[in-house]
């Protein structure tokens, strides 16, 4: 089965592909934007692949949580491909993929990144099982979740905000990487977790501004 799967729920994008036996993964930390690089990146990743967009069984992606713009940006592109071909899309939690940085962690590993001005998304993971979901919360509330923790490692663009209750891993682990994302995409296949292109939406947990501002004009009439 050839799988195709990209990531771009941080500033870095990930791309990962695999036809069973071989597997290439690439990740992107350049100035340009999630929606000028993206098409070009991928374009160029598969010409490196050999593989053509019609060959390609099934698409993976990263739904978040984190920047809704960038989730769209790379969510829209799945869809896309996805629909042109009629393949269906495997979602995948991006911070599960994250956590799988620290698989060999005997300590909790608490994935924190930035959310609108004085939150954080924030999600947990012990032996890469689910303790916390991924949720956003005041930055005060996520320091009581993580004093609850036993020696909690963090990773994150927030990870820095909370030295003084955990240990902050390296930079580098706060990005998803591309064996670890197929992993998810494969694992999420078998136990049929496969959406149609249109059923598929970013995991963003706060609300959009233009939201907040349509709920304060109800509340004002």
């Amino acid at each position: 089965m050839k799988i195709f799967a990209l990531d771009t729920s941080t500033e870095a994008i990930c791309v990962a592909y695999t036809d069973g036996q071989n597997f290439y993964s690439m990740n992107y930390f350049g100035v340009e934007k999630h929606a000028v690089k993206l098409a070009p990146l991928v374009n160029d990743f598969l010409k490196l692949c050999d593989v053509k967009v019609s060959d390609i069984d099934v698409f993976g992606c990263g739904i978040g949580p984190g920047s809704l713009t960038s989730l769209r940006i790379g969510l829209a592109f799945v869809q896309a491909m996805a629909c042109v071909t009629s393949k269906p899309i495997v979602p995948v939690v991006s911070s599960k993929v994250v956590a799988m940085n620290l698989s060999g962690c005997e300590q909790d590993v608490v994935i924190v990144k930035k959310a609108r001005e004085g939150f954080v998304y924030i999600s947990c993971y012990r032996s890469l099982q689910e303790v916390l979901a991924p949720s956003v919360l005041e930055i005060e509330k996520a320091f009581d979740i993580l004093r609850k923790f036993k020696d909690p490692v963090v990773v994150g663009d927030a990870a820095h905000m909370f030295e003084s209750v955990a240990l902050v891993g390296k930079k580098e682990l706060q990005y998803p990487r591309g064996e670890f994302l197929l992993h998810e995409v494969m694992q999420n296949f078998k136990a049929n977790v496969v959406r149609k292109p249109h059923e598929v939406e970013p995991l963003y947990l706060q609300k959009s501004i233009a939201e907040m501002n349509l709920e304060k004009r109800l509340k004002g009439q």
